[in-house]
């Protein structure tokens, strides 16, 4: 064949028009029609043969039913096919038959048409097919399969070249198409043979990929199947293998290790390593207030810590004050109590029994704060918050204002453009009428105001010196930073009468309104007076119980430091080798001291820096994993005790213990079914559920139904061992509320001393006393435990049955009792417990005198004794004087009578 520079297409239509001349000249050089044909040498079966005219034998109109083909081949690979609706046929290639173009290029035919209606056939019309040479060797490929490597990230235009080669040497042996076959890979194969990936490959997501591929010429043969694979490298970078992406911490582990497996992979010969740092940082800021922190009131907590007593709570929990029950709360994480003040109208007055509002020269202010952002100007204007011209409103934490008459503040602290402000004037007194300025405001610049997020602030006031301190820290002073204002101190007024103490907003006495009203969220808003805070107590008032702590640092290289945060929530550490800095991290721990932590996800972050010899440095990809704390399992705190107490009326008056035989126990259902377990197993054994000291409570409750009459009947509790275990009591009609955080054994020895007293034990019939205890403030609480005491009344009768004439004079002594004596009874009844034993003390004194002056008469008698001579007879005085032991009982009811 010669070869030539044209495709397919021009060759096929140059042949075709040539194959057409010549059947034109065979036509009018003859008499006789000949058809002219083509077809492909791998045509399929079915295939049409492409003839030069339509195919139409016989007279045009004659009815053809049927063609014979008159050949002279056994095995003739054409059928003819009519197409009665245009009397015309078509040719195609038959079923089972494939055309070789080495073995026969021409077919050569005749065909006979044969009528419908009779058995005329038409005169023999002539057929010529030409078979178009195909190239039907397949293009071969130097190699079967192509291996490559690549760098992860980077991009190759020319990867591999496919070298494929045709067999014949025709215009179809040339490539005209590659195709990939595997599908869903980032590759490419351009018109050259050239494999391209269309996208940078990651080693992460996969290490090889395998392609399947063919090459197709242009005769549409496909070449045999080639196989590349291209193995994925990573590219050398820094980076710490060995971590893991989430890690798990169970409440019962305390501790857990974070990167035991931890290495700093380096490249070879990139580095010579002079200096690594890796800091380690625990992100908390989503939980509670900052982080976990024990979640116990205000008076636990400073118990917890050591905190000194005397600190007003302003913000008490609903359940145990009145004044806090209509302030919007958001419990927060796990019934740490919060309160939401949204700004507008949310405040409330504290009730002047609660505290002195006059706070003197020396005490401190705390509480945990979230300020939100301020309000838009034209409501600040409208709710008379903000004057023209400030840049901010005010949002009062705490006023102490006039209740009347003026609009005087007396001291105050409020948030002004993420300013803290404390407001301090001098109250009138007589150093106060020379109306000298003193120091009266001071100013906080300080970007914790508005971040949006949790902080602690303690104002800690020694007239004329306040400190600030803000998460535990002291705030250092600068210049400028805090600003001072001079006040001139404050006069009498004869327009104001009284003041009022004010969380959330400020009393405006002159206007009748509240006013400057806080919008955000408060907690553990507290009052120190006379006295203040150390900063120990500050510092673990804001302690996290959950931290990273490194365990290794006893074994640390030479040239290795380390340095933690104050919150202990960054690790920083600098050594001369990666080894060093590897074992180190080794031995990082996540640490959650609390019993019942708060469960959810910690965001752990590991940044590293590889200084070289060079001064260059090296930069490692960081490193993150989730902390995952699980749901710890919640307690179940047990009470039990004699649910029914019988009594004697005359026991009620000294006080009758209500929870004498009470047990307290907590445990877990795990534990609970532990033991369950161990009794079926050893039904002999008679071992309790085991309380540990991990259980403790901060709150027990005993609710009275109905109500007491305090006049009459109250609850007495042991009030040393109250102040021993620095708990403390609320009594009011509804019971008493025992509050402090404490083990299991000390609140069963406080309730086991808790006695209900009446001074008129003869109107009780019974009463029904209700204990629940809670831990945590409310986030556990136990079973109620009702206890109902029942009092046996005492009928005053005589011992013997007195006759008719006895009865008839008690009946008119009762009858004659002045009232006098009737009230005297009422008052013996009405002194209280003290009164009572300060009755026995007196009495236990008088007896002692008595004694003391029956002993010197008996030691007068026996001296007199010696100067008698008749012996006998003092004998027999003395033993008609000896009636000691003769008991006298006089009626009082006779001697009122008489």
């Amino acid at each position: 064949m010669i070869s030539t520079p044209f495709k397919l297409p021009v060759v096929w239509i140059l042949s075709r028009w040539t194959y057409l001349i010549l059947a034109t000249f065979i036509v009018f050089s003859c008499e006789k029609h000949v058809y002219h044909g083509l077809i492909r040498e791998d045509a399929s079966p079915g295939t049409e043969v492409d003839l030069d005219m339509r195919l139409r034998v016989g007279q045009q109109g004659d009815d053809v039913c049927s063609y014979t083909v008159l050949s002279s081949m056994q095995n003739f690979p054409f059928k003819v096919i009519p197409d009665h609706s245009s009397g015309t046929a078509r040719i195609v290639l038959g079923k089972r038959f494939n055309l070789n173009y080495e073995r026969r290029k021409q077919y050569n035919f005749e065909i006979e048409a044969h009528g419908c209606h009779d058995d005329v056939e038409s005169a023999l019309e002539s057929v010529h097919i030409d078979v178009i040479d195909v190239d039907d060797s397949a293009l071969e490929s130097k190699q079967r399969s192509y291996y490559a490597e690549v760098i992860e990230g980077k991009s190759y235009e020319k990867l591999i070249h496919l070298d494929v080669t045709g067999g014949e040497v025709d215009v179809f042996g040339e490539v005209c198409a590659y195709r990939i076959l595997t599908p869903g890979v980032p590759f490419e194969v351009d018109a050259d043979g050239f494999i391209r990936n269309t996208e940078p490959l990651d080693h992460s997501k996969k290490h090889r990929y395998s392609l399947a591929l063919t090459t197709a010429n242009c005769g549409s043969h496909d070449s045999e199947r080639i196989v590349v694979d291209v193995e994925v490298k990573a590219s050398c970078r820094p980076r710490w293998i060995g971590i893991p992406d989430r890690v798990e911490f169970s409440p019962l582990e305390g501790r857990k290790e974070i990167a035991a497996n931890a290495e700093l992979e380096l490249c070879p010969g990139s580095c010579n390593v002079k200096k690594v740092v890796a800091t380690a940082t625990l992100m908390t800021g989503h939980i509670g207030k900052g982080c976990d922190r024990n979640t116990y009131s205000l008076h636990s907590q400073r118990k917890l810590c050591g905190a000194l007593v005397g600190t007003v709570d302003l913000l008490p929990s609903p359940s145990t004050s009145g004044w806090t029950k209509k302030l919007p709360t958001d419990d927060g994480q796990e019934s740490d109590q919060i309160f939401a003040f949204d700004g507008r109208s949310t405040s409330v007055e504290i009730p002047r029994g609660r505290v002195n509002p006059y706070l003197g020269d020396q005490f401190t202010i705390s509480t945990w704060m979230k300020h939100e952002s301020e309000m838009r100007k034209e409501e600040v204007n409208r709710d008379g918050r903000s004057g023209k011209g400030q840049s901010g409103s005010k949002g009062h934490i705490l006023c102490h204002s006039d209740g009347e008459g003026l609009n005087r503040l007396h001291y105050a602290l409020y948030v002004h453009s993420c300013r803290l402000v404390l407001l301090l004037r001098q109250e009138p007194n007589a150093s106060a009428g020379t109306g000298a300025l003193g120091p009266g405001e001071w100013r906080w610049k300080l970007p914790e105001v508005c971040d949006k997020k949790w902080h602690h602030y303690a104002v800690v006031v020694n007239v004329p010196t306040v400190d600030l301190y803000v998460d535990g820290k002291k705030f250092l002073k600068s210049s400028s930073n805090p600003e001072f204002v001079n006040e001139s101190p404050l006069h009498v007024s004869k327009h104001v009468h009284s003041t009022k103490l004010v969380v959330g907003a400020c009393w405006l006495g002159g206007k009748g309104r509240m006013g400057h009203y806080f919008h955000g969220y408060l907690a553990g808003l507290s009052i120190l007076k006379n006295r203040t805070e150390t900063d120990d107590i500050i510092q673990c008032l804001n302690d996290c119980q959950e931290k990273l702590e490194v365990t290794g640092m006893n074994n640390m290289e030479n040239g290795v430091t380390v340095s933690v945060n104050n919150d202990m929530t960054s690790i920083a550490v600098f050594g001369l080798t990666v080894e060093s800095v590897e074992k180190l991290l080794r031995s990082v721990m996540y640490i959650n001291s609390r019993t019942f932590p708060t469960p959810g996800h910690r965001p752990f972050a590991l940044e590293t820096h590889v200084i070289c010899s060079d001064g260059k440095s090296l930069p490692v990809d960081s490193v993150k994993t989730l902390i995952m704390v699980l749901e710890p399992e919640k307690p179940i705190i047990m009470l039990s005790a004699a649910k029914v107490i019988e009594t004697e009326e005359h026991g009620l008056i000294r006080g009758e213990k209500i929870f004498y035989n009470l047990t307290i126990s907590a445990f877990t259902r795990t534990e609970a079914n532990e033991h369950i377990y161990l009794d079926a197993k050893d039904p002999g054994s008679s071992e309790t559920i085991a309380s540990d000291d991990r259980y403790l409570l901060d709150l027990c409750l005993i609710r009275v139904n109905p109500q007491l009459n305090l006049d009459v009947e109250h609850i007495r509790y042991p009030e040393n061992l109250l102040r021993q275990l620095r708990m403390e009591a609320d009594i009011s009609e509804d019971g008493v509320v025992i509050a402090g955080v404490d083990k299991l054994v000390s609140y069963v020895r406080v309730l086991q001393g808790v006695h209900y007293v009446s001074l008129r034990p003869e109107d009780v019939n019974s009463r029904a006393f209700v204990l629940t205890c809670t831990e945590l403030n409310g986030r556990f609480v136990s079973n109620e435990l009702k206890v109902t005491m029942k009092v046996n009344h005492i009928h005053h009768e005589q011992t013997r049955a007195p006759d008719s004439a006895g009865a008839q004079k008690i009946h008119l002594m009762q009858a004659e009792v002045p009232h006098q004596v009737k009230s005297l009874k009422v008052d013996r009844m009405n002194f209280d417990t003290q009164t009572v034993t300060g009755v026995v003390v007196m009495c236990v004194v008088c007896a002692g005198f008595v004694f003391v002056l029956v002993v010197l008469g008996i030691a007068r008698i026996r001296n007199a004794r010696r100067h008698i001579h008749n012996v006998s007879v003092e004998e027999k005085q003395e033993m008609e004087w000896d009636n000691s032991a003769l008991t006298i009982t006089v009626n009082p009811m006779d001697q009122e009578v008489r």
